[in-house]
């Protein structure tokens, strides 16, 4: 058996960060980056302005890749993943508000070596609660109360910090491009649990700032709406009963923005 060094000198660890109109500076995530050792960062940059971010990229010593403009998350992890394609090990994907630290890191290779999985779920929080894991039900993903309740009958999870062996992308998974923004990690999940890929989970707690909660302006409310929409219909194609629910979901979510905006808008412009 390997002790924890030697397991660090066989095993790669990567990790992959998408930027949207930020600084490589202005990024928690990023910033907890730069003291961490032996993790190779990919920056995938969707910014649709110059922010020097290649730049500063090199000045921290990580790896930069310009997506040109905001082509959405699953093409960026996709460019970042070809960048990565044919390296064995595993890849981190973080948000580029989630905090991280050493630990998280040392966690994740003393669970590789303790009990290996395809997949590694963290223990991640917001200013609500729990975040990830959570559960999933059809197309009806929900928090569980706390850590004690979290078991893996109907697991999903959000990408932020999940550890993934890169031999799945090796096998040629990529993420589905028509999704721009929201479902893609549920979407992942979904496929690896048919492929029976094993799930594990790091007993680390993290805290991310989730921007999916924050609905205080109503021009960002209707353009995350928008994007919103057009993403949890195609998580909810896969049969006609799905379908159903979704177009009610969807009604559901746009009379409370209609109510708290007091506007139209959502209606008319989505």
């Amino acid at each position: 058996m390997y002790n924890l060094k030697s397991i660090e000198n066989i095993i790669k660890i990567f990790a992959i960060v998408v930027l949207y109109n930020k600084n490589v500076e202005d990024s928690v995530a990023l910033n907890c980056l730069k003291s961490v050792e032996g993790v190779d960062v990919i920056i995938c940059d969707n910014s649709t302005s110059d922010y020097k971010n290649c730049y500063f990229a090199k000045k921290f010593g990580f790896f930069y890749i310009s997506m040109g403009t905001n082509k959405g998350l699953a093409k960026a992890y996709n460019k970042a993943l070809d960048f990565l394609s044919g390296k064995s090990g595993y890849v981190c994907i973080l948000d580029d508000d989630t905090e991280i630290s050493n630990e998280y890191f040392e966690k994740l290779k003393k669970s590789m070596q303790e009990s290996p999985k395809d997949i590694y779920l963290p223990f991640l929080y917001d200013g609500t609660g729990l975040l990830s894991p959570c559960k999933i039900k059809g197309i009806f993903v929900s928090r569980f109360k706390n850590m004690e309740s979290v078991n893996k009958k109907n697991i999903t999870g959000i990408n932020s910090a999940m550890a993934i062996n890169l031999k799945i992308f090796n096998e040629g998974y990529r993420y589905n491009e028509k999704y721009f923004l929201d479902y893609i990690d549920h979407d992942f999940l979904r496929v690896m649990k048919k492929k029976n890929k094993s799930i594990g989970f790091l007993k680390i707690n993290l805290f991310q700032n989730f921007s999916g909660n924050d609905f205080s302006c109503k021009e960002s409310s209707l353009k995350r709406f928008k994007i919103y929409k057009k993403d949890f219909k195609r998580f909810c194609s896969h049969n006609f009963f799905s379908r159903i629910c979704s177009f009610f979901v969807i009604i559901k979510r746009l009379i409370k923005l209609t109510i708290k905006f007091k506007t139209l808008d959502f209606l008319i412009k989505s």
